[in-house]
């Protein structure tokens, strides 16, 4: 079986090279291997064969037998890496927090914590918000994801 810390360290490499960053390996009990990963551009098919016959060259598929499967983090994947959150800046996104309390907001920055930016409903008044921004420690995230909006 596959060492998923060796698959992760080869296709970080590979990754980093082509100006992404590495988002998560998932090694099944099979030799499925699936490679996420994101660049700040978006990843292109071009991208994934890129990283995909790199991993191929180093891993034998007649020794190893495995499947591999590389792609992008996806839209609604949780966000997994602090870089998630950076592509993401400017951009509205739901987070759970380990408490249960959700919160929805444009993130302003992420680096200790999240910042995001809400709309609150003004006490005493029906449809009327206020503009109003919020931190979030990191440590109480449970899951982050992003707000996709069909307009």
């Amino acid at each position: 079986m596959i060492n998923k810390e060796d698959i992760r360290g080869v296709a970080q490499l590979r990754i980093n090279e082509i100006g992404g960053y590495l988002v998560d390996v998932k090694v099944s009990r099979n030799n499925d291997i699936t490679i996420f990963f994101d660049i700040l551009d978006g990843v292109t098919l071009d991208h994934c064969l890129d990283v995909s016959k790199y991993i191929e060259e180093r891993f034998d598929r007649d020794i190893e037998d495995y499947q591999l499967t590389v792609c992008s983090a996806g839209l609604d994947s949780p966000f997994l890496v602090p870089q998630q959150y950076q592509k993401n800046i400017g951009k509205e996104v739901k987070v759970l927090l380990k408490n249960g309390k959700r919160e929805k907001g444009k993130i302003i920055s992420y680096e200790e914590d999240l910042i995001l930016e809400i709309f609150k409903k003004q006490k005493g008044t029906r449809n009327k918000y206020l503009k109003e921004r919020i931190l979030i420690n990191k440590n109480d995230i449970k899951e982050t994801k992003l707000k996709i909006n069909f307009k």
